[in-house]
């Protein structure tokens, strides 16, 4: 890491430093270009921090910066810990002085809650950046500009699909109590940013999870459809027991398809965008999680905007998501595959 932890310099701190925590953010923050800064990792089991160091606790950690002669409000506070508990952890962060934060999506458990949230930063004049990373993506920068160009007229329906085998942890429900929680929250951000307010919430549903002996219930996928007030129309789906990883994107216009395939893993950061049936074909080096790291802290130092996906976007998500889920638990379908993926006839290899 070409961090300094020299004296003065400003610290990024981690709180919770579990598999978001040390394999996302911590990850990002040693790939970024521009964070370079000391790290401190909160969290109550002992951790091995590369090219930082530990605190069990946020007051253990306000008391090392203070201890270096740090303003605990120069700091960025990464919030990795569960959902159910990010609005106690913030509030016990800006009575410490805290003023700018990255969250962990989803904001909270609840739309109730996320709106608190809001209004704590709001009160105490707090930056709050909401995870966006699918905005940040290279992928949905060449995306766009094709659409914008008119390469396919105008956009008339949307399709995306984050599926994934997920059976190992999705078990251990303590994290997410529904596939509602796990893929779509990036994927309901990514239709508000694309397709405008959602006027109509048209479908919903959810399914179990097969397994070796029975099933899990409400994590097996979701499929959440909606239309915008602009009259185009939304599907997403995620398929938590999905044999092969996809993150896919259709939008389909009066011209023509255009179809973006997203990296599934940081191991191979390469995305894909093309026209469906033309020779259109762009591939891009692609680490949206990085590239959102590094854009949040250009904006924390003033030397650029926030990255797209603000609070009120990520509030209308939310109450978008707690919507759909009562949808899906009023009506859920007892089926534990999903109907196929609609194929796309003229796709092009």
């Amino acid at each position: 890491m070409k961090n300094s932890e020299s004296a003065g310099e400003s610290y990024s701190v981690i709180v919770g430093y579990g598999r978001a925590g040390s394999g996302l953010h911590h990850r990002a923050l040693r790939d970024a270009v521009r964070p370079q800064r000391p790290v401190l990792a909160v969290d109550p089991r002992p951790a091995d921090v590369p090219g930082g160091r530990w605190a069990a606790t946020v007051e253990d950690a306000v008391a090392v910066l203070r201890a270096e002669g740090q303003e605990v409000s120069a700091a960025v506070f990464h919030v990795a810990v569960p959902p159910d508990v990010h609005l106690d952890c913030m509030e016990r962060l800006v009575s410490a002085g805290a003023r700018r934060f990255i969250l962990e999506k989803p904001l909270a458990p609840s739309a109730a809650e996320a709106r608190h949230i809001a209004d704590v930063a709001d009160v105490t004049g707090s930056s709050v950046l909401p995870m966006s990373v699918w905005l940040a993506s290279r992928v949905t920068e060449v995306a766009e500009e094709l659409v914008a160009s008119g390469a396919i007229g105008e956009p008339v329906s949307f399709h995306m699909e984050q599926s994934k085998p997920r059976f190992r942890r999705s078990v251990d429900t303590r994290g997410h109590g529904s596939a509602f929680e796990v893929e779509l929250p990036h994927q309901l951000l990514l239709a508000l940013h694309l397709a405008g307010p959602v006027a109509e919430l048209t479908g919903s549903r959810g399914w179990d999870m097969p397994l070796p002996v029975g099933r899990l219930p409400r994590m097996g996928g979701a499929e959440v459809r909606m239309r915008h007030s602009s009259g185009a129309v939304t599907t997403l789906l995620t398929d938590l027991a999905s044999p092969v990883r996809r993150r896919r994107l259709h939008i389909s216009g009066t011209e023509g398809t255009l179809v973006a395939d997203y990296p599934v893993s940081g191991d191979d950061d390469f995305g894909q965008v093309r026209i469906a049936g033309r020779s259109t074909h762009t591939v891009v080096a692609d680490a949206p999680l990085t590239r959102f790291i590094e854009q949040a802290y250009a904006h924390f130092d003033g030397a650029g905007p926030a990255p797209q996906g603000d609070l009120a976007l990520h509030l209308e998500s939310m109450e978008l998501l707690e919507a759909a889920r009562a949808a899906a638990a009023a009506g859920i379908s007892p089926a534990l595959v999903p109907p196929l993926v609609p194929a796309l006839a003229t796709e092009a290899a």
